[in-house]
Formats: structure tokens, sequence, C-alpha cells
């Protein structure tokens, strides 16, 4: 035996020594790189009030309907000539990502809001009433999760959406908050010419959905977006990735109007996935 292992010592010594060294210096270069990662972008301090809401404003075009209603947690741009939201709002932050508020799944209108639809206006649609601002993201207050039941924050969405792809993404957005800290969400309607409406008229039905998502902690922040279909929606996230200046192509609003230019278009323009699922 120990002849053998002689031999092969003599015949594959180095080879075997060769790949053990570049195993290792693989390693410490791999873990070397993720301590620069994090130490090179992560920024855990908290945005102030006015950062907050600097940075959460959206341009709405001159000629569109638009309420600003604020919540406790987020806040809706609603389109009373639609009957649903324009774009709902909020800041997501990583002690807010648990909680024991219940939902109790009851749809209300806001008559506070001009337009607002009610509760029969979806029934029997053969849609989801699909929140914006997700519920699963209020966990941490009852007035909060009470809110997002309110039909300012709901559109009419396809079942295989609302269960599936949409799900799925504000997962994502819980996954990334803890690793973040701290994101800003948008999500809307992407209304098209020739879109139905609900029975009645009073709700128009969107095509397809939007999210734009913004970490706001990190150093450089960053942003990405996605477009999904209003139905089936399989397929991998990546399928779904947009650059923010494509939802401002398609649905007129503007995001984050109050940085500069050179910084809008730093966030806005790239499509960069990798920098947010690695």
């Amino acid at each position: 035996m120990k002849r053998r292992l002689e031999r092969f010592w003599q015949r594959w010594g180095d080879a075997v020594r060769f790949t053990l060294w570049g195993l290792a210096v693989g390693l410490v270069c791999f873990l070397l790189y993720k301590v620069a990662v994090r130490s090179s972008t992560t920024h855990m301090e908290p945005l102030s009030a006015g950062e907050r809401d600097s940075l959460m404003t959206v341009a709405v075009p001159r000629g569109m309907s638009d309420t600003l209603v604020k919540y406790d947690a987020f806040e809706v741009h609603f389109n009373s000539q639609q009957g649903i939201a324009n774009c709902a709002a909020y800041e997501f932050v990583i002690n807010e990502l648990n909680g024991t508020a219940e939902r109790d799944g009851s749809f209300l209108p806001d008559t506070g809001v001009k337009g607002c639809p009610m509760p029969a206006d979806y029934a029997g649609s053969g849609f989801d009433r699909g929140h914006l601002v997700p519920a699963g993201d209020l966990k941490w207050n009852t007035d909060a999760m009470r809110q997002s039941f309110l039909l300012t924050n709901v559109c009419p969405m396809h079942k295989a959406l609302n269960g599936g792809g949409w799900a799925k993404l504000e997962e994502k957005v819980r996954e990334w908050t803890k690793r973040d800290s701290a994101l800003l969400v948008f999500s809307g309607p992407v209304v098209s010419e020739g879109d139905t409406t609900l029975t009645g008229g009073r709700v128009k039905v969107p095509s397809a959905y939007f999210k734009v998502i913004m970490a706001p902690c990190v150093r450089p922040r960053r942003a990405i977006a996605f477009i999904y279909p209003n139905g089936h929606s399989g397929g991998r996230l990546r399928q779904y990735a947009v650059s923010v200046n494509e939802v401002e192509r398609r649905t007129g609003l503007d995001f984050f109007p109050t940085l500069s230019q050179d910084e809008q278009q730093r966030l806005e323009t790239p499509v960069n996935l990798d920098a947010w699922t690695n």
C-alpha cells in the first residue's frame, strides 16, 4: 500500500497540489469579493422623513386625473376617472417584516375619495381584487393592514397573476428589504388604449401592472422595475424586468423627479437585475 501511495504521488502529486491550491485561492477570492461588495454598497442609516417623502414623489402628467391620498403606511395617487390608482407607494423597512396583524379580507370603499369604487363593482367580475401595496407587508400595524383593503389600493387583477408572478415578486421585495434594510416600492397599473372596464364601466381593467423598486440606503443607490401582463405570468423574474424609464414611457409617470438629472439617468436607464439577485 505504501509503495502504491508513493507511486501515486510521484505521478499525480503535482496535479493534486495544484488543484487544491487553485480551489483554496478561488475560495479566498470569492469570500473577499462578497465582503468587499457588502461593505462597499450597504449603508444602514435610515432615511429621514424628509428624504423619504422627497424620494417617494411621483410626478403625474398634466391632464391625468390624480388625487394624492395619504394613509398611515402608504400613499395612493388615485385616478377618479378610471376607478383605480395611478400608483401606490410605500417605504418598507426591515423592522416591518414581521407582525401579528391579521387580514380580515373585507374590501371597503374610501368614501372620502371621489370615484372610489364600491365592492359591488367587482362582484361577479372574475377578477381578483389585487392589492397594490401588499397586505402582507403591513402585518406590523393593524390600522395599516385595514387600510390596505380600501378599494383605492385595489385594482382588477387576473387570478393567475395575483397568485402567481405578482405574489412571487412581492416575496422578492421582502427578501431584498431584509438584505438592504429599506426599500421604496411603487406599484400600479399600465393602462393601454382599448383596455376594458368592469361591468358598469366605473373601473378600468389594466392590461399590465408595474412595480418600481429603489434601495435608498445602499451606496450607490440602485433601482429596478418590472412589468407583468395582467394574465398568466409563468417564467423567471428576469423575463419581466425592465428599466424605470420603460415604466415611465408606458404610464406617463415620472419617478424620483427631485433627484438630479444625472442621478435619474443612472438609476432609471439600466436593467441591472444581477445587482438585486446576487
